[in-house]
């Protein structure tokens, strides 16, 4: 196992709207788990970074998903030639 840590990134505060009942019980959550000697904050960080990853990773899929609809099953861009007769 390493001994060396990698420095952590700066964090920046980011504003998300959630149902009132939800703000609740993060602010309850808040409560109990500082008294437990937890770090809700640390833990809702790691899950948003996780969320932004899958959801990353799943656009990138939609988007190839798409545009090998678009251009052709290889991918590869159709281009249609007009016939002369």
């Amino acid at each position: 196992m390493g001994i060396l840590k990698r420095t952590s990134e700066r964090t920046a505060t980011v504003t998300v709207r959630v149902p009132q009942s939800v703000r609740a019980e993060l602010d309850r959550l808040r409560e109990e788990t500082a008294k437990a000697g937890f770090d809700l904050n640390g833990t809702l960080a790691e899950t948003v970074v996780r969320v932004t990853r899958q959801i990353r990773e799943e656009l990138g899929q939609a988007t190839k998903a798409e545009a090998s609809r678009v251009n052709g099953i290889d991918g590869s861009a159709v281009v249609a030639k007009k016939l002369v007769s």
